[in-house]
Protein backbone atom coordinates (compact mmCIF):
# COMPACT_ATOMS: atom_id res chain seq x y z
CA UNK A 1 0.00 0.00 0.00
CA UNK A 2 1.64 3.36 -1.22
CA UNK A 3 2.28 6.02 1.78
CA UNK A 4 -0.14 8.84 1.96
CA UNK A 5 1.30 12.43 0.02
CA UNK A 6 3.30 9.76 -2.35
CA UNK A 7 4.01 12.48 -5.37
CA UNK A 8 6.31 11.17 -8.46
CA UNK A 9 8.38 13.46 -10.87
CA UNK A 10 11.51 12.99 -13.41
CA UNK A 11 14.50 13.58 -11.10
CA UNK A 12 16.96 16.75 -12.60
CA UNK A 13 20.39 17.53 -12.11
CA UNK A 14 19.70 19.73 -8.88
CA UNK A 15 18.50 16.57 -6.99
CA UNK A 16 22.18 14.82 -6.96
CA UNK A 17 22.79 15.81 -2.79
CA UNK A 18 19.79 13.05 -2.30
CA UNK A 19 20.31 11.11 -5.55
CA UNK A 20 24.16 9.86 -5.46
CA UNK A 21 24.46 9.02 -1.46
CA UNK A 22 21.81 6.70 -2.43
CA UNK A 23 22.84 5.29 -5.59
CA UNK A 24 26.47 4.55 -3.80
CA UNK A 25 24.71 3.48 -0.77
CA UNK A 26 22.81 0.92 -3.21
CA UNK A 27 25.61 -0.48 -4.75
CA UNK A 28 29.12 0.65 -2.79
CA UNK A 29 30.71 -2.81 -3.26
CA UNK A 30 30.59 -2.59 -6.66
CA UNK A 31 31.34 0.42 -7.28
CA UNK A 32 34.17 1.14 -5.10
CA UNK A 33 35.80 -1.78 -7.02
CA UNK A 34 35.03 0.42 -10.14
CA UNK A 35 35.78 3.97 -9.22
CA UNK A 36 38.31 4.18 -6.43
CA UNK A 37 41.48 6.14 -8.00
CA UNK A 38 39.86 6.88 -11.28
CA UNK A 39 40.87 10.67 -10.59
CA UNK A 40 43.15 11.53 -7.26
CA UNK A 41 40.63 13.73 -6.10
CA UNK A 42 37.49 11.89 -6.87
CA UNK A 43 36.16 9.71 -4.15
CA UNK A 44 33.61 6.95 -5.85
CA UNK A 45 30.99 9.04 -4.21
CA UNK A 46 32.21 12.11 -6.66
CA UNK A 47 32.35 10.10 -9.14
CA UNK A 48 28.73 8.64 -8.78
CA UNK A 49 27.23 12.37 -8.60
CA UNK A 50 29.18 13.41 -11.92
CA UNK A 51 28.10 10.36 -13.58
CA UNK A 52 24.70 11.55 -12.30
CA UNK A 53 24.91 15.31 -13.65
CA UNK A 54 25.49 13.97 -17.26
CA UNK A 55 23.08 13.39 -19.53
CA UNK A 56 22.36 9.88 -20.66
CA UNK A 57 24.09 6.66 -18.83
CA UNK A 58 23.15 4.26 -16.21
CA UNK A 59 23.90 6.72 -13.65
CA UNK A 60 22.29 9.76 -15.27
CA UNK A 61 18.79 12.07 -13.88
CA UNK A 62 17.90 11.58 -17.13
CA UNK A 63 17.33 7.99 -16.65
CA UNK A 64 15.71 8.48 -12.65
CA UNK A 65 12.84 9.49 -11.40
CA UNK A 66 11.90 10.12 -7.38
CA UNK A 67 9.15 9.14 -5.30
CA UNK A 68 8.64 12.16 -2.99
CA UNK A 69 6.90 11.63 0.60
CA UNK A 70 5.20 15.39 1.78
CA UNK A 71 7.13 16.78 -1.08
CA UNK A 72 10.49 15.87 -0.06
CA UNK A 73 12.53 12.85 -1.93
CA UNK A 74 11.97 9.78 -0.29
CA UNK A 75 13.14 7.15 -3.17
CA UNK A 76 14.06 7.05 -6.53
CA UNK A 77 14.43 4.48 -9.60
CA UNK A 78 17.10 4.46 -12.39
CA UNK A 79 15.55 2.72 -15.72
CA UNK A 80 15.94 2.67 -19.51
CA UNK A 81 15.04 0.88 -22.33
CA UNK A 82 18.59 -1.68 -23.41
CA UNK A 83 17.59 -0.38 -26.69
CA UNK A 84 18.77 3.25 -25.79
CA UNK A 85 22.27 1.69 -24.75
CA UNK A 86 22.73 4.09 -21.81
CA UNK A 87 24.09 1.40 -19.56
CA UNK A 88 26.39 0.19 -22.25
CA UNK A 89 30.00 0.40 -22.27
CA UNK A 90 30.48 2.57 -24.92
CA UNK A 91 28.51 5.39 -22.82
CA UNK A 92 30.96 4.34 -19.16
CA UNK A 93 33.90 4.96 -21.38
CA UNK A 94 32.99 7.94 -22.69
CA UNK A 95 32.10 9.74 -19.10
CA UNK A 96 35.16 8.14 -17.74
CA UNK A 97 37.40 9.77 -20.45
CA UNK A 98 36.03 13.42 -18.75
CA UNK A 99 37.85 12.44 -15.99
CA UNK A 100 41.40 12.06 -17.93
CA UNK A 101 43.44 9.51 -19.80
CA UNK A 102 44.62 7.60 -16.54
CA UNK A 103 40.98 7.22 -15.32
CA UNK A 104 39.77 5.89 -19.03
CA UNK A 105 42.89 3.24 -18.75
CA UNK A 106 42.41 1.94 -15.18
CA UNK A 107 38.39 1.76 -15.44
CA UNK A 108 39.05 -0.52 -19.08
CA UNK A 109 41.13 -2.62 -17.24
CA UNK A 110 38.78 -2.72 -14.22
CA UNK A 111 35.99 -3.59 -16.52
CA UNK A 112 37.68 -6.91 -18.22
CA UNK A 113 36.64 -8.16 -15.05
CA UNK A 114 33.42 -6.57 -14.62
CA UNK A 115 32.23 -7.55 -18.16
CA UNK A 116 32.82 -11.08 -17.91
CA UNK A 117 30.48 -11.00 -14.36
CA UNK A 118 27.37 -9.05 -16.65
CA UNK A 119 25.40 -10.87 -18.59
CA UNK A 120 23.55 -9.57 -21.67
CA UNK A 121 20.04 -8.11 -21.08
CA UNK A 122 17.42 -9.96 -23.06
CA UNK A 123 16.23 -8.41 -26.37
CA UNK A 124 13.48 -5.62 -26.31
CA UNK A 125 14.40 -5.65 -22.20
CA UNK A 126 13.81 -2.41 -20.16
CA UNK A 127 16.77 -2.51 -17.45
CA UNK A 128 16.19 -1.44 -14.08
CA UNK A 129 19.92 -0.02 -12.73
CA UNK A 130 19.41 0.89 -9.11
CA UNK A 131 15.95 1.19 -6.88
CA UNK A 132 16.28 2.89 -3.76
CA UNK A 133 14.53 4.31 -0.71
CA UNK A 134 15.55 6.17 2.29
CA UNK A 135 16.34 4.54 5.10
CA UNK A 136 14.00 6.32 7.64
CA UNK A 137 10.87 5.99 5.19
CA UNK A 138 11.15 2.28 3.72
CA UNK A 139 8.11 0.04 4.19
CA UNK A 140 5.54 2.30 3.26
CA UNK A 141 5.08 1.10 -0.30
CA UNK A 142 7.67 3.72 -1.49
CA UNK A 143 9.99 0.89 -3.74
CA UNK A 144 7.31 -0.73 -4.86
CA UNK A 145 5.48 2.15 -6.20
CA UNK A 146 8.39 3.24 -8.27
CA UNK A 147 9.07 -0.21 -9.54
CA UNK A 148 4.91 -0.55 -10.38
CA UNK A 149 5.20 2.85 -12.43
CA UNK A 150 8.32 1.63 -14.22
CA UNK A 151 7.15 -1.49 -15.55
CA UNK A 152 3.74 0.68 -16.55
CA UNK A 153 7.03 2.97 -18.76
CA UNK A 154 8.39 0.02 -20.14
CA UNK A 155 4.90 -1.21 -21.27
CA UNK A 156 4.33 1.85 -23.24
CA UNK A 157 8.08 1.91 -24.60
CA UNK A 158 7.31 -0.99 -26.36
CA UNK A 159 9.31 -3.52 -24.30
CA UNK A 160 9.19 -7.07 -24.22
CA UNK A 161 10.14 -7.64 -20.53
CA UNK A 162 11.85 -5.97 -17.15
CA UNK A 163 14.95 -6.86 -16.33
CA UNK A 164 16.81 -6.18 -12.91
CA UNK A 165 19.38 -7.45 -10.51
CA UNK A 166 19.29 -8.44 -6.24
CA UNK A 167 22.26 -9.66 -4.58
CA UNK A 168 22.06 -12.47 -2.65
CA UNK A 169 21.98 -11.16 0.57
CA UNK A 170 19.24 -8.64 -0.06
CA UNK A 171 15.99 -11.75 -0.02
CA UNK A 172 14.08 -8.48 1.06
CA UNK A 173 13.87 -7.02 -1.92
CA UNK A 174 13.57 -10.49 -4.14
CA UNK A 175 10.53 -10.99 -1.88
CA UNK A 176 9.09 -7.69 -3.46
CA UNK A 177 9.94 -7.97 -6.72
CA UNK A 178 8.36 -11.41 -6.65
CA UNK A 179 5.28 -10.07 -5.05
CA UNK A 180 5.67 -7.93 -8.59
CA UNK A 181 5.41 -10.85 -11.09
CA UNK A 182 9.30 -11.30 -11.41
CA UNK A 183 11.09 -14.75 -11.77
CA UNK A 184 14.91 -15.26 -11.00
CA UNK A 185 16.23 -16.25 -14.46
CA UNK A 186 20.12 -17.17 -13.14
CA UNK A 187 22.04 -16.28 -10.75
CA UNK A 188 25.60 -15.16 -11.74
CA UNK A 189 28.69 -15.10 -9.01
CA UNK A 190 30.93 -11.86 -9.41
CA UNK A 191 34.31 -10.05 -7.21
CA UNK A 192 33.78 -6.86 -5.49
CA UNK A 193 37.41 -5.16 -4.42
CA UNK A 194 37.02 -7.32 -1.69
CA UNK A 195 34.37 -10.19 -1.51
CA UNK A 196 32.67 -12.60 -4.14
CA UNK A 197 28.70 -11.84 -4.30
CA UNK A 198 26.39 -13.48 -6.18
CA UNK A 199 23.02 -12.19 -7.68
CA UNK A 200 20.46 -12.93 -9.49
CA UNK A 201 18.76 -11.46 -12.60
CA UNK A 202 15.03 -11.57 -12.04
CA UNK A 203 12.80 -10.71 -15.04
CA UNK A 204 8.93 -9.68 -15.72
CA UNK A 205 7.88 -10.63 -18.80
CA UNK A 206 5.16 -8.03 -20.10
CA UNK A 207 1.99 -8.29 -21.98
CA UNK A 208 1.21 -5.91 -24.55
Amino acid sequence: MSAPGLTFRPAIPDDAPFVAPLLYDIAHRDLDGLFTGLAAELSPLDVVEKFYRAPGGMFSWHNTELALHDGLPAGLITAYSVASRNGSATWLARATGQLGAHALVLLAWRGVVVARALQRNLPGSWYVAFVGVDPLQQSLGIGSSLIARSIQTARASGCSCVELDVDVDNPRAQALYERLGFHVLHTDRRRTSSIMVESRRMVLQLQQ
